[in-house]
């Protein structure tokens, strides 16, 4: 039952992360950097030393980038960004500048490495034709043609996997056509500094007469697969708007298909070279991976100072995204996609090193004390995942709605947000900005509200202040009244100037506002309060709490508002089966080596229903009572006699310790697919902690049929419709009331088993 790992434990941040993003409540108008510089040094401290480092126009506004500087006139790390709307006013600042510059770490640019270069000659632009993938073998023809395959030289590539493409731009010189147009250039490094150099195939070339019609079994393939691909994106990026003087590249990129020996593929920032291995499968034969680095060089061409912070993760994050948007594209029109969630799923999926990332993994959490390295995995969670899942799962959404439109208006909002950014940024930096961008691009469309719901439900956008429930039943207590117990938590990490809640639940004609000055981080308001129950309410009612919440962060910045509900239901339900009462301490994540590896905590609770039980149905109720210091560290599955599972928590961040809830068709629809399920037999609980340093306990858990609610004096158990007939008393046998919920040696074996089995492995693709 182990489970390890890796984890960026030596990452942990000391201190709470600041603000970075700041929207102020006055419009300077600022046109240039000088009027930028002077509007920064008026308001900031540590601003004496600012120098621009650059100026960048996008689709919505200008950035200006200033640096702080050291003694010498070096430059510090961290990064002063104004940023103003299409009309020059101020719109917000990005700010990571230094408190003291003394003794800085140094952000110097990396001087070019000793290079020489192969390039194509000048001449006159002619266009022609190329047989490439589009994207690749496996999604060309919708399946796994590595099939019973070990050495990826044995797979026949089937005719359908290449498609010839025409109208292509290159260069013809001395009547030879050239790789080369105004946007991209192929190259071959001859010499380079500090690179495993790739095979030295020359400049690729061929007659005016014939076209670029090679196959894989011919090296030059991976040249003109790459340059196709890379002149395709560059356009695109064109036709988003990102042009002329909003143009993101200025120069033609030079990409040597050929340029690594490794099987990895990197974008030299100093040299503006993309380096693609040939290690494994030659990566250029995989658009996604192409695309992906084509990716890592527009970060670095609209952010210069892409860096520290989460830049890395983030920037492997966009480049799987980028590329997983193409093969999305490619397949808009197919009935049936083929592996829409895989990236680099011809490179990753054959040869020697299988390794592809998901662009679905909805079990990421972020954790915003934590800096997101590329390739790492922090408490379980791989960085360049976490960042490309919410992106990609958003698009996937806004092309059901919006259809083929939502590509490039979704691609526009993603490479929108990005600009304005500046060294130290992080994953919540991004995606306010991204989700900003939407709402200024969008204001009609959902992109905005789709793009925040995936940033929460990962972590990575947080509410300031977050309202919470420590329970999912309004218990009926003494003259017919209910003890609400609600609380608002600030999650900023920060002191807030200012708070203003405005609470209601109209079923039980009740209203309270809360306001509150100077609210210090982690602080908690809390609403116990009892409430008399309306006559006219039925026991067992859905209920909803609503409150719209204004938050100020400073007095000089604008107002964040928010609007949040709670669900509970009037009277505790009541279950068919006895409820396991375990108060039994859940075991904690622990490290066990210096190496950052993570022994996961692991338990597995057992209930026994008796043979003659009814299946599950519409009725059915599973009841769960836990504590945590951090709930974001839990994972806890349900699992039925049949071997199904259906998660209850699953690394969800919830600011409350203590957590009782009764999941139910009502509040839970998902609880659906578990219908017509047998009730009889071992139901196990299997709690996991992926996170060291907090713990927690289980109380109580039980599932069953709801029979009832339980409302006092007031209404006994009301029940629901169509109640169960078979006989319900079942007991906990005895080794689960005294070895809190143990098997049996065969079942727990079994189940074990069964979690091994459920076990993935999770391979990082080293690009």
């Amino acid at each position: 039952m182990r489970r390890f790992f890796l984890t960026a434990a030596a990452l942990l941040c000391s201190q709470a992360q600041a603000q970075h993003l700041i929207y102020p409540l006055d419009s300077a108008a600022i046109h240039d950097s000088d009027a930028a510089l002077a509007y920064v040094q008026s308001r900031y401290p540590h601003t004496e030393s600012l120098v621009l480092r650059y100026t960048r126009q996008s689709l919505l506004g200008s950035h200006y980038n200033f640096v702080q500087q050291d003694a010498l006139g070096r430059p510090c790390e961290g990064a002063m960004v104004v940023t103003t709307d299409q009309h020059g006013q101020l719109y917000r600042v990005f700010n990571t500048l230094l408190d003291e510059t003394a003794n800085c770490a140094l952000n110097q640019p990396l001087p070019p490495r000793p290079h020489t270069l192969l390039t194509p000659p000048e001449g006159e632009r002619v266009q022609t034709a190329m047989t490439v993938f589009d994207p690749d073998p496996r999604t060309a023809t919708g399946r796994a043609l590595e099939a019973g395959h070990a050495n990826v030289d044995e797979i026949v590539i089937p005719a359908e996997a290449y498609q010839s493409v025409t109208g292509v731009e290159v260069t013809r010189k001395d009547g030879q056509l050239y790789l080369a147009n105004d946007r991209v250039m192929a190259v071959d490094i001859t010499t380079i500094t500090d690179l495993a150099l790739g095979p030295q195939q020359g400049l690729v070339s061929v007659a005016d007469s014939e076209g670029f019609a090679f196959t894989r079994q011919d090296a030059a393939f991976r040249d003109v697969n790459a340059f196709y691909h890379l002149d395709h994106s560059l356009q695109y990026l064109e036709s988003l708007g990102f042009r002329g003087e909003l143009a993101v590249f200025r120069a033609p990129l030079k990409i040597d298909a050929q340029g690594q020996s490794s099987n990895n593929s990197t974008y030299l920032t100093d040299a503006g070279i993309l380096a693609m291995g040939v290690g494994g499968v030659p990566d250029s034969e995989d658009a996604d991976v192409v695309l992906h680095e084509f990716g890592h060089a527009i970060n670095h061409q609209l952010v210069p100072d892409w860096k520290g912070g989460d830049s890395e993760a983030i920037g492997e994050g966009f480049g799987d995204y980028w590329a997983g948007a193409y093969s999305f594209w490619v397949q808009r029109d197919r009935s049936e996609r083929f592996e829409l969630d895989v990236f680099a799923n011809w490179d990753g999926a054959v040869g020697a090193l299988k390794a592809r990332r998901s662009l679905n993994d909805q079990e990421a959490r972020y954790y915003p004390e934590m800096e997101y390295r590329a390739h790492v995995s922090v408490f379980g969670t791989l960085g360049d995942q976490l960042w490309s899942t919410p992106l990609f799962q958003a698009l996937k959404q806004a092309e059901t709605v919006y259809g083929e439109a939502a590509f490039d208006e979704f691609n526009r909002v993603v490479i929108e947000g990005m600009a304005g950014m500046g060294f130290g940024m992080k994953m919540s930096d991004l995606a306010r900005s991204t989700v900003d961008a939407a709402q200024r691009l969008y204001p009609q469309k959902s992109y905005a509200s789709w793009l925040a719901d995936r940033f929460r439900h990962h972590g990575i956008l947080r509410d300031a202040v977050v309202l919470d429930q420590t329970a999912s039943a309004l218990a009926v207590t003494d003259n017919n009244q209910t003890q609400l117990s609600v609380a608002l938590v600030n999650a900023s990490e920060q002191t807030l100037a200012a708070l203003r809640a405005e609470l209601a639940i109209p079923a039980l004609n009740w209203h309270q506002v809360i306001a509150a000055d100077h609210l210090a981080a982690g602080a908690i308001s809390r609403v116990n309060e009892p409430i008399r129950i309306p006559q006219m309410l039925q026991c067992g009612e859905s209920i909803a709490l609503t409150a719209d919440i204004s938050v100020t962060a400073d007095p000089a910045q604008q107002t964040q508002s928010s609007q949040q509900q709670l669900s509970f239901s009037y009277g505790v339900p009541v279950l068919s089966q006895p409820l396991q009462q375990l108060d039994q301490a859940l075991p904690d994540a622990r490290q066990i080596n210096e190496g950052g590896k993570i022994l996961l905590g692991e338990a597995l609770f057992a209930l026994k229903v008796p043979e003659g039980t009814a299946d599950v149905s519409h009725d059915f109720g599973i009841q769960l009572s836990v504590s945590h210091a951090r709930f974001s560290d839990l994972k806890v599955v349900i699992r039925t006699p049949s071997g199904r599972s259906f998660p209850l928590l699953d690394y969800q961040a919830y600011p409350l310790t203590d957590k009782s809830y009764t999941f139910t068709l009502s509040n839970t629809p998902a609880l659906a697919q578990l219908q017509g399920e047998p009730m009889a037999g071992n139901w196990v609980l299997e709690v996991t902690d992926r996170a060291t340093g907090q713990s927690g306990q289980l109380r109580s858990w039980g599932i069953g049929a709801v029979t009832g609610f339980d409302c006092g004096e007031t209404d006994t158990a009301a029940e629901p419709e169509d109640k169960p007939t078979a006989d319900n008393t079942a007991q906990p046998d005895n080794q689960s009331a005294s070895g809190g919920g143990s098997l049996g040696l065969f079942s727990l074996l079994f189940f074990a088993v069964m979690a091994l089995l459920r076990r993935r492995l999770l391979n990082v693709n080293n690009k």
